[in-house]
């Protein structure tokens, strides 16, 4: 057992490396643009992002996510290659008619003052080749993923990650530019990362197109296409609301609040899906599957929970130091702790839908995420002009909670796993209390107060062993690596 949530953490641990490096330009230049760019301005970038990943999710039909799960099973190398070839040449027949028809109806759109944000249209007409190319890197790097090539995901994420943060600098400070930096930055990077990786993408390609197998493809990836987009409405769609209802600014301060709290996602949620995910899929049949993944639910919601105190404790600190102290987005401090909390609850349900994916159900995670989506937009309607700018943190925790919910319910009528609640609960519990005693210091001085934060956040393990949490064998086991850890220190 040991032994393969070790397989699985190094998995996650590598690839995490790589996504980390992608994920690192947004909050490596997130002064930068917040020092540069009006409140009001960003809130234009805060609707982009969501347009973005619905673009992405539409155009993409899911086959990037259909290839990991048909690839698994296959032994033969050449039909492997077939599978490949299917879906590059029909995501590239996609993209190019999306292109053609896209430019037109946004100047069409422009035209008309359809878009509330200055120059939107033209920061549209630079997302459409981003999406594009960005589309084919998912590709790509599912192809890494599966070969096992860690070593080349990392390079190229952090090609990435160089040219990303080397065009928006001089773009922002040699150039004068605004939030067009942004898009033009990320899309030459994405265009280079695929140029990179053509001659690898090439020599797995068999020009064979499979329109059966593309099908069945299809078929899976469909309702995932509603399942993501009713999760980007979910988790963004509450940006477009804002807009409506509030001022650009707040909408602004709102994506930065929710730029904070999504450390959580990116660096730990999303780094733990691309290393776990394509191990989950090829163990679904092992016979000692569901009690590895209900291990390894502990352990994930260990680290989500650590990791979530440290944030929501320190959100202050982080929202000054990445906004260069700019007090027109300080607001957004006290939005992180719902917005950390919800990611945390989101973290989870990975685990939540496995039986769904073990028997390829994919219509219920549809039929889950819509609902939920609809309820989103339901609450948030309702909720914002009441209550301001809160209401969409407390929307996206409710439904959040509410979809892993039923993820869970019907999940297990398919793929029953015992998960370790007790323990599940104790860490909930316990990180609640902590962060609680350590939100109300601003009394106190700065220094006391980065001492008793910090005193809390190491507090956290220690209460769970008073607690019970530690088996017997995962305390030797802790006790051998401190081990090692102390010998390299005296060395």
């Amino acid at each position: 057992m040991f032994d393969k949530v070790k397989l699985s953490t190094q998995q996650v641990l590598i690839y995490s490396i790589g996504n980390i490096a992608t994920k690192m330009a947004g909050f490596v230049l997130l002064p930068l643009i917040a020092h540069n760019v009006s409140v009001d301005q960003y809130g234009a970038l805060v609707m982009l992002e969501p347009t973005w990943q619905l673009l992405s999710a539409f155009l993409a039909l899911s086959l990037p996510s259909a290839l990991l799960r048909w690839l698994a099973p296959e032994k033969d190398l050449s039909k492997q290659k077939e599978i490949i070839f299917t879906v590059v040449m029909a995501l590239i027949g996609i993209l190019v008619v999306f292109n053609l028809i896209a430019y037109p109806i946004n100047r069409w759109l422009g035209s008309l003052g359809a878009y509330s944000y200055e120059q939107f249209d033209t920061y549209l007409a630079y997302s459409f080749p981003l999406v594009s190319f960005d589309i084919l890197n998912l590709v790509v790097l599912s192809m890494l993923r599966f070969h096992e090539r860690p070593v080349f995901y990392i390079i190229l994420n952090l090609v990435k990650l160089t040219v990303n943060i080397v065009l928006n600098v001089y773009f922002i400070t040699g150039l004068g530019m605004g939030i067009e930096s942004v898009i033009l930055s990320q899309l030459a990077a994405s265009v280079l990362l695929n140029l990179i990786s053509l001659p690898y993408l090439l020599k797995n390609l068999v020009p064979k197109f499979d329109f059966k197998m593309l099908r069945e493809m299809a078929s899976y990836g469909f309702p995932l296409v509603f399942t993501t987009a009713s999760a980007i409405v979910l988790q963004l769609g509450d940006r477009f609301i804002l807009g409506y209802y509030l001022d650009k600014s707040e909408v602004g301060a709102y994506g930065f609040g929710y730029k904070i709290g999504g450390i959580l996602n990116m660096f730990v949620i999303q780094s733990f899906q691309l290393g776990f995910l394509p191990m989950a899929y090829k163990m679904l049949s092992d016979p000692d599957a569901k009690r590895f993944f209900s291990r390894m639910l502990t352990y994930f919601t260990f680290v989500l929970v650590f990791s979530a105190l440290f944030l929501t404790l320190f959100a202050r600190e982080l929202s000054i130091f990445l906004s260069w102290g700019e007090d027109s987005y300080q607001s957004a401090v006290y939005l992180v702790p719902l917005i950390t909390f919800s990611f945390v609850l989101k973290g989870m349900q990975y685990y939540f839908s496995l039986g769904l994916h073990y028997v390829k159900r994919t219509s219920y995670n549809a039929y889950i995420v819509v609902f939920c989506a609809l309820l989103s937009i339901g609450m948030n309607i309702a909720l914002i002009p009441v209550i301001g700018v809160i209401a969409a943190a407390i929307t996206v925790t409710f439904t959040t909670a509410v979809m892993g919910g039923l993820y869970l319910y019907y999940s297990q009528k398919f793929y029953y796993i015992q998960f370790e609640a007790r323990r599940i609960l104790l860490m909930l519990g316990i990180g609640v209390v902590l962060f609680f005693i350590g939100w109300e210091l601003e009394f106190l001085d700065m220094i006391w107060v980065l001492i008793i934060k910090s005193v809390l956040v190491i507090l956290f393990p220690f209460l769970l062993y008073k607690g019970g949490f530690f088996d017997k064998d995962e305390l030797n086991r802790i006790k051998q690596g401190w081990g090692i850890v102390m010998g390299l220190v005296r060395k």
